[in-house]
């Protein structure tokens, strides 16, 4: 356990370094470097450690319990003669018959586990999701961020403009310094545009566990990795998802109690013996002697019920036996015996309430097997339905922003003949710019949702029936349209950086007892 600390010290150790010393990170990355640091995952995997041991202690019903023992009286009164008495034994019990008690323990305890298991998946979706959708976010709002930038270098051309027909004395000098509305409506959406993506990189490096002070440099061009699909409807969901797994294991949990309580009324049998020296002349002792015993507990219906019988032989001299409940008791040499029994008449009055809360909590655990099913393929319809809407308007919007693009095309022409004014131009563009705000949004919206439902049916988030995540850039329609509403002539061939993490998705990195 300390080697993994130590191993996980120095990881975080080196990566606080590389995360201000190296290379941008990618999706991929954030995602496990958040993961190994959390602190809420990492206890719950220490957590995790303590299930095997209890295993191991509920496998120790079965071993043979043995003990040493010692007992000693001593007497020097005045008038009286003087007694010594010393015995040492070597005593051993054994387990024969439980009605299956122990072994439910152990199953309670592996069920315990298994949900404790499901729990730590979830915790992993929770992470996964907040870190990703935090990513996701942080790249729209650069995206537009960068489309105000690209923005505000059209307008500082008008404002050339301005100066320059102010000095041939085309505009007054008194109209230079003035702001139309519209112009001071798009500084303040920029100046907001730039406070909203720090806000965002802040939401990402909590949601990573990072320090808000570290450098965190991320790898751009996300637009140009992901491959979007056409959302189909969903035939079969996924029965096995956490939320559904924990809910059957709490059934069965609640099931196994309330077979415990019916069943308590079989009785335990226990085998001892013992086999010693005692002596009334100090050390070494004289006299040999062992014996066996039988001892029987059983609860009927809240009464219990208690057995115990032993016998021994004490090979010469004189012993003591030790009867429960009455004290030593004298013995001579030759064959010892005793028997005890007693009955508790009803000592248990709150067993009628045990059985009535244990039924209570199987129907409960019933109740909500189903009800969380039921809300569970509620939820993954909705979320299905909110993905093939915003799968619809993206390509809505995308199909009108690629129409719009010919008419930008020609009053860019007009603009370079001086046929329209440089002011006339950026009007013409607000529509432009707008619907690609618009159309970014919808873009990341539809992967946000669709990472959303990708988890709830179980699969790849990095690959799926949604999107895919490529490991290099591609021509996507979003990325041409954004060229050409820069007015690049060309797209480079630029080559992406692999990410610096190479690892499976979230749910390979459960135990081999935690498969989904």
């Amino acid at each position: 356990m300390w080697h993994k600390t130590w191993i996980l010290c120095v990881f975080i150790g080196n990566l606080s370094t590389s995360l201000q010393a190296e290379s941008k990170l990618q999706w991929e990355d954030c995602v496990w470097i958040g993961m190994e640091r959390s602190g809420s995952l990492g206890l719950e995997n220490v957590r995790s450690e303590i299930f095997p041991i209890l295993t191991r202690d509920k496998w120790k019903q079965y071993l043979p319990k043995l003990g040493v023992h010692y007992f000693g009286i001593f007497s020097k009164n005045q008038e009286q003669i003087d007694q010594e008495y010393r015995d040492v034994r070597l005593q051993i019990q054994q387990l024969l018959y439980d009605g299956g008690e122990t072994e439910r323990e152990k199953q309670k305890i592996e069920l315990r586990r298994l949900i404790h298991s499901e729990d730590k998946k979830l915790l992993k979706e929770k992470i996964f999701k907040s870190i990703s959708l935090s990513y996701l976010n942080f790249n729209k709002l650069m995206l537009v961020d960068l489309l105000y930038q690209l923005r505000a270098e059209r307008y500082r051309l008008e404002e050339k403009k301005r100066e320059k027909e102010s000095e041939l004395g085309l505009l007054a000098k008194g109209e230079l310094g003035f702001l139309k509305i519209w112009e001071v409506e798009f500084q303040s959406k920029k100046i907001h545009s730039e406070s909203a993506k720090k806000l965002a990189l802040l939401e990402l490096k909590q949601a990573m566990s990072l320090d808000s002070r570290m450098s965190l440099f991320l790898e751009g061009g996300i637009t140009e990795r992901i491959r979007l699909f056409e959302p189909r409807e969903i035939q079969t969901s996924d029965a096995n998802h956490p939320v559904l797994k924990k809910v059957r294991l709490q059934m069965e949990l609640a099931e196994l109690e309330d077979e415990s309580l019916e069943n308590d009324w079989k009785p335990k049998l226990v085998l001892g013996g013992y086999v010693g020296k005692n002596g009334n002349l100090g050390f070494p002792l004289q006299n040999e002697i062992y014996g066996f015993s039988l001892g029987v507990q059983a609860n009927l219906g809240g009464t219990s019920f208690q057995s115990n019988t032993q016998n021994g032989i004490q090979s010469e001299g004189n012993g003591i036996q030790r009867i429960p409940g009455y004290g030593p008791q004298p013995v001579g040499s030759g064959e010892n015996a005793f028997q005890s029994g007693s009955i508790g008449l009803f000592d248990d009055m709150g067993r009628n309430k045990k059985v009535f809360e244990s039924k209570m909590s199987v129907l409960q655990a019933k109740q909500d097997w189903k009800q969380s099913d039921i809300s569970f393929q509620n939820q993954i319809q909705s979320v299905e339905i909110k993905v093939i809407e915003l799968y619809g308007k993206y390509n809505l919007y995308l199909n009108n922003f690629k129409s719009n693009l010919f008419q930008l095309r020609s009053k860019r022409e007009e603009r370079k003949e001086n046929l329209i004014s440089e002011l006339e131009y950026l009007k013409s563009e607000d529509e432009m710019f707008l619907g690609m705000e618009t159309l970014l949004d919808h873009y990341f919206q539809y992967i946000a949702n669709a990472l959303e439902l990708v988890l709830l049916l179980g699969e790849n988030p990095f690959e799926n029936r949604y999107y895919r995540l490529e490991s290099k850039q591609f021509s996507s329609d979003l990325n041409d349209v954004l060229d050409v509403w820069k007015e690049k002539t060309h797209k480079k061939n630029s080559k992406t950086n692999e990410p610096k993490l190479i690892n499976k998705y979230p749910f390979l990195m459960e135990e081999s007892y935690e498969s989904r």
